[in-house]
C-alpha cells in the first residue's frame, strides 16, 4: 500500500472516530440535560397542589438514595418532605433549586448528591462547585434555612470511583468548615468494614443503592441534625413564597373550619364580638351631572370620629331597584381620585392594558363609571387616610404593643368602615340589597374579601390581585394579630362560599392563582354543588395591576350574577374623568366634621368602647363571649403526642428520674418526672422560668421543697417549656423576627415591627409555652398520673393560670400559681416575650383566667385585688371558695403546705 493511501485511511478513521466521538458526547449531553426531569418536576407541582406542604418543613432531596428511603419510617415524628430524582446529579438539584426547595421555605434541607456526577465522569472539583452553587442559592433565598449535607458513599459498584468520591467529599468537607448552618454526615466510614471495602450488609443486591440496614445506619447519622423543635427555627412571615392552606374533605366539616375561620377574622380585627352600629346620617352633597350618570360626595361617621367618606355614582335612568355595588381601591396613590402620570400613560397601553387614555390615567373611576353605566349605584369610598378620610394617617399608626393589646389596628378601622359603607349603601332607596358587589384591588382586594369574609349581604365579590397563596399583603393595613396562623388567603377567600367569587392574578404575587389556590376554592364551592361559581384567571402578561382586561372580565362576572341583563362581554367604554376639586368630598360649605378625630383620642375612645362593652358582660353570656376569643389567642394544641423514651435512674435513695420527651408533630418538650418510691396516681407538675432544673439542687438530688413532695407520696415532673432550660436559645426567633423592621413598615419604635407581621402568622411564644403545658399534661395521664396539681412559680406562674383557664374543669386537680404582680397593661413593648394580643381587650391577666370558674385557684402575688386586670376574676368567683388571691409571693414550702395539707 502506497503512502499515499495509508495517509487517506489513516485520515479516515481518525476523522471517523472524531466524529463517532462527538456523537457519544451529544448523547452524553444529551443524556445529562436537566430537562429530562421536567415528568418529575410536574409530579412534584402535581402533588403539591392536591395536598400543599406545610412551608417551614425538613426536605430530602438528591438522587436515587432520597426516593428509595422510608423517612416516614424512619422519622415519623418529623414534617418531611421528600423531593428526590433518581439518577439525578448534583446540578440537577442546583438547577431546579426553586421547584425542589425554595417552594417549602424549609428550616431544614437535606441533600444527597454526588454520586451520579462521579459515575458520570465529573471530576471531584467539578462536583465540589455545584455544591458551592447550592450553598449560595441557599444563603441567598432560604438564608435561615439548615443544610445538611450527607457525604457521598463509597459502594461495590462503583469501588473503582473510591478515589474520586472521597477527593471530592474532602473538597466539600474543607467548604463546610468555613460555613455556618452547614453540616456535613460522614457515611464513609460507618459503610467501610474491617477489610477496607465497603460492608455488603449496608447495600442492596446490585451493590449500589442502601438496604435497610444502611438506611438504619444513615438513620442514625441524620437524626441528631434534623430532629429539634421546629418553633426554634425563622418563623413564618408575610413575604414567604408559599403560603399553604389544605380545606377540609367534607361540607360537614368545612362548615365547622369555616366558623372558626370566621372567628379567627373577627378577633383580629377587634370585632369580635361586633360593635354597636349607631345610626348613619349621611351627608350627601356636591351632585355633578355626567349625562347617563351622577356623582356625589359623600361623608358620615362609622363610629364616633371615624370616617368614611366616597364618591357615589348613580344612573339618571333608574326603575325599581337596582344592584349596589361598593369599589374599594388599594394603596395607589390618592386612591379613588388617583391620576396616573403622562409618562406612564404609553405603558398602559403595551399589551392591550388600556384601550382609553380616560383609562389609562384614571383607571380606579373606569371601572366606577362603567359600573353605573351597568345599571348599578356604585359607591367608591376611601381606605383609611386616604383622598378625604381622615384625620388619620394610613401608616404608621396603630401598631404599637398598646394597640396590639386592644387588638386595635388598620385592618380593624377599614373593615369596621366597609361593613358600615356596606349598611349606607343597602339603606339607600333605589338600591336592591339582595343584589350586591363588592370590587377592589390590591389593598382594596384584601379589604373585599375580608368584608365578604365577616358579612353575608355581599352577593357577588372580585378581588383583583391579592388572593394568592404567596405574599399575603404588605401593609399593615392588611395584616393583624392572628389573622393567618394555620390559614392564608385562600381560607379567607373562601367564607365567601358557596356566593359566586371571581379574582384575577397578574405577574406578582397571584400569578400562580389558577393552579394554587382556585383549586381549593373549587374543592369548597363543591361541597354545594357550586364549584362553577368560583373562577380565576391570570394575565401573566401584566404586572401588577387592575387594567381593562380584568376589569372587563369583572364586568361580565357581575353581569351575570347581579342579574343585570347585558350582553356579554360587557366592554369598557371611553368616559370623561372627575377632576379632583369634583370629587373632594369636603367643602367650604360643608367641611370636615369636627367631631373626626385624629389617632390619639380614636385611640382612647375605642379603648372605653371595649372596656364598657367586656364590664357588661353578664355572667352567664362570658364564656360565650370571651372563649371564642382565647381560643384563637391561645388555641388548644393540636396534633396527637408520642413520648420519646430518654434516661431512668435512681437518685436520693428510692426516688427514681425519668427524663422523656413529648413530642407533638415538630414540637418537643424535655421533661422531668421524679418518682416516689411507693406507685402513685398523684403527680405535681412543677413548672418554672428556669425549667425543669429547678426540681433538683446542685448535687442533682431533689430540692428540698421537692423531697417533701415525694415523701408525701406525689411524683414531680417539670418541664423546659419551649426558650426555657434546655431549649433556652440565645437567638429568640421571636426577637429575632421582630426586631427586623419589615420594609413596608414605620415602626413605631425603633427597632420594633409590626406585631401583626409575626403574630398574624404564628402563635405568640406565650401561646405556644401555654401549649407545651397541655402536651406535658397529657403525656403525665398517659403514664397513667390522673391527679395533677399545677403549680407554677417565677414567670412560669403567668402560664400556668391561662393555661388552666382553658382547660376542661375536671383535669387539674388545683393550680397554684405566683402571678408576680404581673399584669398585661405593664407591657410596653412589642418585643416582650409575654405579649399576647388583644389581652387586655378581653380584661386582662383576670378576664382570661376567669374562664377557668369555678376550678380552684390558689393564686400568690396577685397584687390589688381591685385593679382592672384582677377585678373579673373576683367577680366571677364571687362568693366561692374555690379562689384563694394573696398579694404575697409563692415561696417553696408555701407550694409544699398547700399540696400537702390536703
Amino acid at each position: 500500500m502506497t503512502c499515499h493511501w495509508r495517509r487517506l485511511l489513516l485520515t479516515v478513521a481518525i476523522v471517523s472516530g472524531l466524529l463517532f466521538q462527538g456523537l457519544a458526547l451529544a448523547q452524553e449531553a444529551k443524556k445529562l440535560d436537566p430537562a429530562r426531569w421536567e415528568p418529575a418536576m410536574k409530579k412534584f407541582a402535581d402533588a403539591d397542589a392536591k395536598s400543599p406542604p406545610t412551608p417551614g418543613g425538613i426536605v430530602f432531596v438528591g438522587s436515587s438514595s432520597i426516593v428509595l428511603w422510608d423517612v416516614q419510617k424512619s422519622f415519623p415524628d418529623l414534617d418531611i418532605i421528600k423531593r428526590g430524582f433518581g439518577g439525578s446529579l448534583l446540578s440537577d438539584t442546583v438547577h431546579y433549586f426553586d421547584r425542589v426547595i425554595l417552594p417549602y421555605q424549609p428550616r431544614t434541607i437535606v441533600v444527597y448528591a454526588g454520586d451520579n456526577d462521579i459515575a458520570a465522569l465529573r471530576t471531584p472539583k467539578e462536583v465540589a462547585d455545584q455544591f458551592k452553587q447550592l450553598v449560595e442559592k441557599i444563603k441567598k433565598q432560604v438564608p435561615n434555612a439548615k443544610l445538611v449535607y450527607i457525604g457521598i458513599k463509597p459502594s461495590i459498584k462503583r469501588w473503582d470511583k473510591v478515589d474520586k468520591v472521597r477527593e471530592a467529599n474532602e473538597l466539600i468537607k474543607a467548604q463546610i468548615a468555613a460555613l455556618t448552618n452547614v453540616v456535613y454526615v460522614d457515611v464513609d466510614a460507618p459503610m467501610i468494614g474491617e477489610d477496607g471495602k465497603p460492608r455488603a450488609e449496608f447495600l442492596a443486591k446490585d451493590g449500589l443503592h442502601l438496604s435497610p440496614a444502611g438506611y438504619e445506619v444513615w438513620d442514625s447519622l441524620v437524626r441528631p441534625h434534623i430532629e429539634g423543635d421546629s418553633r426554634l427555627s425563622t418563623r413564618r412571615a408575610l413575604y414567604d413564597r408559599y403560603h399553604p392552606w389544605v380545606p377540609p374533605s367534607s361540607l360537614e366539616e368545612w362548615k365547622v373550619e369555616s366558623e372558626k375561620i370566621r372567628q379567627r377574622v373577627l378577633v383580629s380585627n377587634g370585632l369580635w364580638p361586633m360593635p354597636e352600629k349607631q345610626e348613619i346620617k349621611p351627608v350627601i352633597h356636591g351632585k355633578v351631572d355626567m349625562g347617563d350618570y351622577t356623582v356625589e360626595r359623600v361623608f358620615f361617621e362609622s363610629s364616633p370620629g371615624l370616617l368614611v367618606t366616597g364618591s357615589l355614582y348613580r344612573p339618571k335612568k333608574v326603575e325599581g331597584k337596582i344592584p349596589g355595588i361598593l369599589c374599594v381601591h388599594g394603596h395607589a396613590e390618592d386612591g379613588r381620585m388617583h391620576e396616573s402620570s403622562d409618562a406612564s400613560v404609553p405603558g398602559s397601553y403595551a399589551n392591550d392594558g388600556e384601550q382609553f387614555r380616560s383609562g389609562a390615567k384614571h383607571y380606579s373611576q373606569a371601572r366606577a363609571v362603567q359600573m353605573v353605566r351597568m345599571g348599578a349605584v356604585v359607591f367608591f369610598y376611601d381606605m383609611i387616610g386616604y383622598a378625604d378620610q381622615g384625620p388619620l394617617a394610613h401608616r404608621p399608626g396603630f401598631a404599637d404593643a398598646d394597640a396590639a393589646l386592644w387588638l386595635h389596628n388598620k385592618m380593624g378601622l377599614q373593615t369596621w368602615n366597609s361593613i358600615r359603607a356596606l349598611d349606607f349603601l343597602v339603606s339607600l332607596p333605589d338600591v336592591d340589597s339582595s343584589r350586591i358587589g363588592v370590587t377592589g384591588e390590591s389593598g382594596g382586594g384584601t379589604q373585599t374579601f375580608m368584608l365578604c369574609a365577616v358579612d353575608q349581604r355581599p352577593t357577588v365579590a372580585f378581588p383583583a390581585v391579592m388572593v394568592g397563596t404567596a405574599m399575603q399583603g404588605g401593609c399593615i393595613c392588611e395584616n393583624a394579630d392572628y389573622l393567618r396562623v394555620g390559614q392564608n388567603n385562600i381560607a379567607i377567600a373562601a367564607l365567601m362560599a358557596p356566593r359566586p367569587l371571581a379574582m384575577s392574578g397578574a405577574n406578582d404575587w397571584t400569578i400562580d392563582i389558577e393552579t394554587r389556590g382556585l383549586p381549593e376554592l373549587k374543592q369548597v364551592y363543591g361541597f354545594y354543588g357550586q364549584a362553577d361559581l368560583v373562577h380565576a384567571k391570570c394575565f401573566p402578561q401584566f404586572g401588577h395591576n387592575y387594567n381593562q382586561p380584568a376589569r372587563e372580565m369583572m364586568y361580565d362576572w357581575f353581569n351575570a350574577h347581579l342579574n343585570l341583563g347585558l350582553k356579554s362581554p360587557v366592554k369598557q367604554q371611553d368616559y370623561w374623568p372627575l377632576t379632583r376639586a369634583q370629587q373632594t368630598v369636603f367643602t367650604d360649605e360643608h367641611p370636615r366634621p369636627a367631631t373626626a378625630l385624629e389617632e390619639a383620642p380614636l385611640r382612647e375612645q375605642l379603648r372605653a368602647r371595649d372596656r364598657k362593652r367586656f364590664e357588661s358582660l353578664s355572667q352567664e353570656n362570658y364564656d360565650a363571649v370571651i372563649r371564642p376569643a382565647v381560643n384563637v389567642m391561645l388555641p388548644p394544641a393540636q396534633g396527637e403526642i408520642q413520648i420519646v423514651a430518654g434516661s431512668e435512674k435512681e437518685i436520693a435513695g428510692h426516688v427514681k428520674s425519668e427524663e422523656f420527651t413529648v413530642r407533638s408533630k415538630q414540637m418537643s418538650v424535655p421533661v422531668t418526672l421524679l418518682k416516689p418510691q411507693a406507685a402513685t396516681q398523684k403527680v405535681v407538675l412543677w413548672l418554672d422560668g428556669a425549667g425543669k432544673s429547678h426540681l433538683l439542687s446542685e448535687n442533682g438530688t431533689p430540692d428540698a421543697a421537692v423531697a417533701e413532695l415525694l415523701k408525701a407520696g406525689y411524683a414531680v415532673a417539670g418541664a423546659d417549656l419551649l426558650l426555657t432550660g434546655s431549649t433556652a436559645s440565645a437567638e429568640n426567633p421571636y426577637l429575632e423576627k421582630m426586631k427586623k423592621v419589615s420594609p413596608s413598615h414605620q415602626a413605631a419604635r425603633p427597632g420594633e415591627d409590626y406585631t401583626g407581621f409575626l403574630y398574624g402568622y404564628n402563635l405568640t411564644l406565650l401561646a405556644e409555652r401555654v401549649n407545651d403545658i397541655d402536651r406535658t399534661i397529657q403525656a403525665l395521664n398517659s403514664k397513667g398520673f390522673n391527679d395533677v396539681t399545677l403549680v407554677g412559680t417565677n414567670s412560669a406562674g403567668l402560664w400556668a393560670l391561662l393555661a388552666r383557664s382553658r382547660m376542661a374543669k375536671d383535669q387539674v386537680a388545683n393550680a397554684i400559681v405566683d402571678l408576680g404582680g404581673f399584669r398585661f397593661g405593664k407591657i410596653d413593648s412589642s418585643l416582650d416575650l409575654n405579649m399576647l394580643p388583644g389581652a387586655l381587650k378581653y380584661g386582662g391577666v383576670g378576664g382570661i383566667a376567669a374562664l377557668a370558674f369555678p376550678a380552684t385557684l390558689d393564686i400568690h402575688g396577685a397584687g390589688d385585688a381591685n385593679d382592672s386586670e384582677i377585678s373579673p376574676l373576683s367577680k366571677r368567683y364571687a362568693g366561692s371558695k374555690n379562689l384563694k388571691l394573696s398579694a404575697d409571693s409563692l415561696t417553696r414550702d408555701d407550694v409544699v403546705a398547700s399540696i400537702v395539707k390536703k
